[in-house]
């Protein structure tokens, strides 16, 4: 009998941290203007959106399901880039993830949206761009950006349980830099 409990809780515990939350879901980063100065402010939007059905999608209440990386074009087409790692917390074993997780139904009407604020900052040879919220904190060599401004965003978001997820659909911004 044990035996059989044991490996019925493996299934469920197995289940539960394959599920994809985000397939068939569209997922994209949007900004408030396309192009930005240094010492300028941003608002940022998530919007996530069923392909089909009306959907439930579960979020780390601190939003630490996204992931988002700002690459200069030149840095995208050859430079290699600082993957972060992020802790990935596993399924409680009460079973009682409410204090950690927000579920959300979504349908093609009413899609999450999350709007998020960061700044654009510089130092002396670095644009810094910073996402308090996302605890994202991307800097980007200013010589990429004289020639060509153009910002390359991507980024994913994983599923609360496991490592799989969706990637946003990339979009560009332009930082001028003098």
């Amino acid at each position: 009998m044990k035996n059989h409990l044991a490996i019925l809780l493996l299934l469920i515990l197995a289940f539960s941290c394959s599920k994809n939350d985000f397939e068939d879901t569209k997922l994209y980063i949007e900004f408030d203007k396309e192009t930005y100065q240094s010492n300028d402010n941003f608002e940022l939007t998530v919007r996530i959106v069923p392909i089909e059905a009306e959907k439930t999608i579960r979020l780390y209440k601190n939003l630490n399901n996204f992931e988002i990386s700002f690459l200069s074009k030149a840095e995208h087409l050859g430079l290699t880039q600082e993957i972060k790692k992020r802790f990935i917390e596993g399924p409680s074993l009460t079973g009682d993830d409410s204090e950690y997780v927000d579920n959300y139904t979504i349908s093609k009407e009413k899609p999450f949206e999350k709007k998020i604020l960061g700044t654009i900052s510089e130092t002396e040879n670095k644009i810094v761009i910073d996402i308090p919220e996302l605890k994202i904190k991307n800097k980007i060599d200013k010589k990429y950006l004289l020639d060509n401004p153009s910002i390359l965003i991507m980024g994913n978001c994983r599923t609360v349980y496991g490592i799989e997820g969706n990637p946003f659909e990339s979009t560009e911004i332009k930082i001028k830099v003098e």
